[in-house]
């Protein structure tokens, strides 16, 4: 099942998971807006060596893995719900559905999807992880590191032409998660290849990227999405962000 559309049980790391009571009461299972501390003083999604390591060995990703697919898999849906209202918004959308009533549809499936962001994020741990990725967050413009760039002009999206649209997106008050690189809702990118993909291909296109992302969960999309790290490249990764031109991929394609 793909992580993003498990439950919130599965979500977990198995050692919070409370077990029955002594007097064949059993607990309150743990919601998504609880904190909850474990043994020791931990956090829910902390986990030590031994935790770890048992769980690579059974086949089951960690806490952390699942924070970096879960989490990388929903940003790609945010990105999708903004660029689609855009496209409403500018009367380039593909749509059958009335403007309105799709807007609303949206709306509401932005909230839940930052809702499941939030969720996913608590996974992440105190310490040298948590410091990592809000570091890496603090610049405005991470998403445009070349790799992501190069990611994104692979799939033929607006890094791939001169438009610039990618540089030049902003995080809306409302949308403060919806930036970043094309999707198959993106507006120009629709223009640019001519026709509009049907609601059936895209579900297998997710799904195909879903099981993708599943067997490698140290994928190096998500690991410069997370940390800005890549591969065995040294530099800063800050170094690696290209804000002062709009990007132009012509003479690759």
């Amino acid at each position: 099942m793909p992580l993003l559309f498990c439950r919130e049980s599965q979500l977990e790391p198995q050692n919070t998971r409370k077990k029955d009571q002594p007097n064949g009461k059993k607990s309150r299972p743990v919601s998504a807006t609880d904190i909850v501390r474990v043994k020791g003083g931990c956090m829910a999604g902390d986990s030590d060596d031994q935790e770890e390591n048992r769980l690579k060995q059974s086949g089951n990703t960690n806490a952390l893995q699942r924070y970096r697919l879960v989490r990388h898999l929903n940003l790609e849906h945010l990105r999708e719900v903004v660029q689609e209202e855009i496209s409403i918004q500018l009367g380039i959308s593909g749509k059958d559905t009335q403007d309105s009533e799709r807007l609303e549809i949206l709306n509401k499936k932005y909230w839940l999807l930052e809702q499941k962001w939030w969720y996913s994020y608590l996974y992440l741990k105190d310490g040298c992880q948590r410091r990592a990725f809000d570091l890496w967050r603090s610049h405005t413009k991470w998403y445009m590191h070349q790799m992501l760039k190069d990611d994104c002009a692979s799939r033929n999206g607006c890094c791939a032409r001169g438009c610039g649209c990618c540089h030049l997106r902003e995080p809306s008050p409302k949308r403060k998660l919806g930036v970043g690189h094309c999707t198959v809702e993106c507006g120009c990118c629709r223009n640019a290849r001519g026709f509009e993909v049907s609601e059936e291909d895209k579900r297998v296109l997710k799904k195909e990227y879903r099981a993708m992302m599943n067997r490698l969960p140290e994928h190096r999309i998500i690991l410069v999405a997370t940390w800005g790290v890549a591969g065995d490249c040294f530099e800063s990764p800050f170094d690696m962000i290209q804000v002062d031109a709009p990007p132009s991929y012509g003479s690759l394609l």
